[in-house]
């Protein structure tokens, strides 16, 4: 009996275990997914626009009016390489045009460069004094530069050259190789040498008056010869002078005359006689007879008045001097053969230079003469 009431609790076990195994698991409870979170969309960030570019400083225009001509071996061809040094160390623009030798032009010309130019270099100033007069007036925000002398003209600046100072040292070197005969083959016993001027302008006497002081500094006795030819704009004129120059005694003869004094380089080589350049270097006219030239350094002085304006140091009617001591004028004895000059010679022509900027020597002037 206990036996039966044991069997039918197992088969009830059974049977129950049975009903649970067979019955559907419970589905995994599964966690509401969260809605994904939209991050907010930023708003597009735009460049800021650059700012509109300033406007360029305009390029200055530089011009020099010339009285003369690009390749006259002298003052326009020193000019004419100031603005060409400008172009490539300034970055400046530059124009320069010429009267061609005829100052039937100089109104017509000073007007072209004037209507082109902010600063304006007339050179050499005193070939436009009257066309100054009538069109400086006419362009009041225009500068305009007196080149190689000082104008009185209201509204312009000027450029002046201590002439006197390097025509000084060109006498006491004449007068130094004139009379030690054995520094040149062709001089003569007689203490003589010449001067030989263009146009008569008080520029040109300034000239004068420094080389004849220079000569007797350097050798008391010294005879100088003075002749002009009248003229800036011949050189058969100039030929003609130094002929007459050399025919009254004179071993070397300086000249001072612009175009005209080319002529000088024709005689000397005629007359088998020496010869002092000007403005720029002119050994290269007569390698055998030029022992040296006198430079007024017009390219360098223009560059340097250039550099200064720009700079916002120069001020309308002031008048810059250009002398030994600024480099404004000086001596070269040339770059090629034959040196015709001693340098125990050489030595006391930059002796006396030295006492010159020292101030130990004055040269006189024009001016102060009269």
């Amino acid at each position: 009996m206990i036996k039966n009431k044991l069997m039918v609790v197992l088969c009830a076990l059974v049977l129950v275990s049975m009903i649970a195994a067979c019955a559907p698991a419970a589905a995994p409870t599964k966690a509401p997914e969260a809605a994904p979170t939209k991050a907010p969309e930023a708003a597009p960030t735009k460049a800021p626009e650059a700012a509109a570019p300033a406007a360029a400083a305009p390029t200055l225009t530089v011009g020099v009016v010339a009285g003369g001509e690009v390749g006259d071996m002298g003052f326009i061809d020193s000019a004419n390489a100031g603005l060409k040094r400008m172009e490539k160390e300034l970055g400046v623009k530059t124009v320069i045009v010429s009267n061609k030798n005829d100052n039937n032009n100089n109104l017509d010309v000073l007007l072209s460069v004037a209507e082109q130019a902010d600063l304006i270099f007339v050179v050499p100033g005193y070939f436009f004094d009257e066309q100054l007069k009538q069109v400086v007036p006419q362009y009041p925000k225009k500068t305009f530069v007196y080149v190689d002398g000082a104008s009185s003209i209201e509204g312009m600046t000027s450029v002046v050259f201590k002439q006197n100072e390097g025509a000084f040292l060109v006498g006491a070197l004449a007068a130094l190789l004139t009379t030690e005969n054995t520094a040149l083959p062709q001089t003569d016993a007689a203490k003589k040498i010449g001067f030989m001027g263009g146009a008569d302008m008080p520029v040109i006497h300034d000239y004068q008056v420094g080389f004849n002081q220079g000569a007797k500094y350097a050798v008391s006795d010294i005879e100088v010869v003075n002749q002009y030819a009248g003229t800036h704009f011949d050189p058969a004129k100039g030929k003609e002078t130094a002929l007459a120059i050399y025919g009254a005694g004179a071993d070397i003869i300086f000249q001072a005359a612009g175009p005209t004094g080319l002529g000088l380089f024709e005689g000397a080589k005629e007359a088998k006689k020496y010869a002092i350049g000007v403005d720029t270097n002119q050994k290269n006219l007569a390698p055998e007879w030029v022992v040296a030239s006198m430079l007024k350094n017009v390219g360098d002085s223009i560059f340097l008045f250039t550099q200064s304006f720009i700079k916002g140091d120069i001020k309308t009617g002031a008048v810059m001097s250009y002398g030994l001591k600024e480099g404004g004028v000086g001596v070269s004895y040339g770059d090629m053969d034959p040196d015709l000059v001693p340098q125990a010679i050489k030595d006391k022509v930059a002796g006396f230079a030295k006492e010159i900027t020292d101030g130990k020597v004055v040269v006189e002037t024009y001016t102060e003469k009269k």
